[in-house]
Order: structure tokens, then sequence, then C-alpha cells
């Protein structure tokens, strides 16, 4: 999956079932532990809020750190 502004408002509009999955699959297959990141994967909300306030560069980090993975 490309991280991009237009992949981040996909992600939004997923319900929060199909978010959590996708968060969880996207971190796992990169082997990134999401307590290192300080993501509470469980708290949807936190994900919604963070992914709704990401900034271009913030979004360009966590590719980043995908491609790295």
């Amino acid at each position: 999956m490309q991280i991009d502004r237009a992949a981040v408002e996909k992600l939004l509009s997923l319900n929060d079932f199909q978010l959590k999955l996708v968060i969880r699959r996207l971190l796992k297959e990169n082997g990134i532990d999401a307590h290192d990141l300080n993501i509470d994967t469980g708290n949807i909300a936190a994900i919604r809020q963070m992914l709704e306030g990401a900034t271009d560069e913030d979004i360009q980090r966590f590719a980043e750190m995908l491609g790295r993975g």
C-alpha cells in the first residue's frame, strides 16, 4: 500500500473494525511494533484523530518507516 494523502483519506472512510484490521496488518507486515510508535491499535478514535491531523510531512515519515520495515 502506498501511503499518501489519498491513502489516508481511504483509511478514514473505513469503518472502525476495518480500520483497526488495516492498521494492525500494515504494522505487522512491516515489522513495526505499535507500542514503539505509541499507537494503541485498540483506540480507533485516537487513530482517526491522528490520521485526520496528519500533515503531509507526517504521512511522508510514516511511509518512509514502512519502506524500511
